[in-house]
């Protein structure tokens, strides 16, 4: 399972690899990324905190891709 969604109101990109809930999740500061790991510690979601700022406008199909 992959999912994208983007919270246009919260500026935030959300890629989800799994369905399991959400346990416990880490903020990476110098990224803006926040990491969610599900009950087993595996990768649940990655969260891309203000996404327009950091990413052009021209260039989100490119960083989607990568």
């Amino acid at each position: 399972m992959l999912k994208i969604d983007y919270d246009k109101d919260g500026d935030i990109l959300e890629i989800r690899f799994s369905d399991s809930p959400i346990k416990d999740s880490e903020y990476i500061n110098e990224s803006g990324l926040v990491i969610d790991y599900d009950k087993d510690g595996k990768i649940a979601a990655v969260e891309v905190i203000s996404f327009s700022k950091r990413v052009a406008k021209n260039n989100s199909l490119e960083a989607l891709a990568v």
